[in-house]
């Protein structure tokens, strides 16, 4: 289920809640999501019941509850918290999230925003780079892709590091290098997998159940959302940041889940399985950098 699938299923639970008390459901917010950013905040968290309380004349928290027992029927859903006076707390099936994941392989190429969403954080950035009075100076030295990063994010030339020349270095605050060093990481377990022989072919949701794995399978699953976002609030940041996030989890994920096996341990669906998540999230990965106008090397 991805978030879009997701909010969804919410606009339909409160549709169901308006419509027993006679409400018109048109008077109901859209629902909205963010990741959550712990594990005890599930995969989504949502604040729709604190923003439609009003609308259907009751409380907040017993508007979630009812919309947590609605969410509940959903195979793809493992648990609805209600927490605090109304958040939502979703956290999705293993399973579930990793289909997107399939999902996101499957479309290889053609993922990514439309079109419109990929012009627009390109002109965003153009713009940054255009009316920076810091970049233009050292744009000789910076190179395309650390000019660009550093404007979606909206890091000041004169940030963090003094010579722009430790932006093409491995360095604590260099995220573009953390998020093509990542790529090219990705690819090279790609590359290690083929060469044993393992393909997606036996790819088993149920096998991706590790905490690592749903976490970034999450991450994944957050991101034609988050691009969307981005687009039409003005801040490619939020990709940036996303994508060092998605870094992080995938470092994270290759410590504790092997793609290829040891040498005396045979090749299960498990590898196959894994396989998928890690071309996903270089799918994502080389999308983000190239929304971003950056590029996403194989090898570094």
């Amino acid at each position: 289920m991805t978030p879009e699938l997701l909010q969804t299923a919410l606009a339909r639970a409160l549709a169901s809640i308006a419509s027993a008390r006679g409400i018109d459901s048109d008077r109901i917010p859209e629902p909205t999501l963010r990741r959550g950013q712990t594990p005890r905040h599930g995969h989504w968290v949502s604040p729709i019941a604190l923003r439609s309380a009003g609308a259907v004349h009751t409380d907040s928290r017993s508007l979630a509850v009812e919309i947590a027992s609605r969410l509940h029927d959903d195979a793809s859903i493992a648990e609805v918290e209600v927490a605090g006076p109304g958040f939502l707390n979703i956290t999705l099936t293993p399973s579930a999230l990793a289909v997107i994941a399939a999902d996101i392989v499957a479309a290889d190429d053609h993922f990514g925003p439309e079109q419109g969403v990929a012009a627009r954080i390109d002109a965003i950035i153009d713009e940054r780079i255009s009316s920076s009075t810091e970049c233009q100076p050292r744009q000789h030295t910076m190179g395309t892709d650390i000019r660009r990063y550093m404007a979606a994010r909206e890091i000041p030339a004169s940030a963090h590091l003094p010579d722009a020349r430790q932006w093409r270095r491995a360095h604590p605050d260099n995220p573009v290098h953390f998020v093509q060093v990542t790529h090219a990481a990705a690819c090279r377990i790609r590359r290690r997998a083929a060469a044993a022989g393992i393909d997606g072919w036996a790819f088993d949701p149920t096998a991706l159940s590790d905490d690592t794995e749903t976490a970034l399978a999450a991450a994944l699953a957050d991101f034609i959302a988050t691009t969307a976002r981005a687009a039409s609030a003005g801040e490619p940041q939020r990709i940036a940041f996303l994508l060092e996030a998605v870094s992080q989890l995938f470092l994270d994920w290759t410590q504790s889940c092997p793609v290829t096996p040891t040498l005396d341990e045979d090749i299960t669906r498990l590898h196959a399985s894994r396989l998928v998540l890690d071309r996903a999230a270089i799918i994502v990965l080389a999308t983000g950098l190239s929304l971003l106008g950056v590029s996403a090397p194989e090898r570094m």
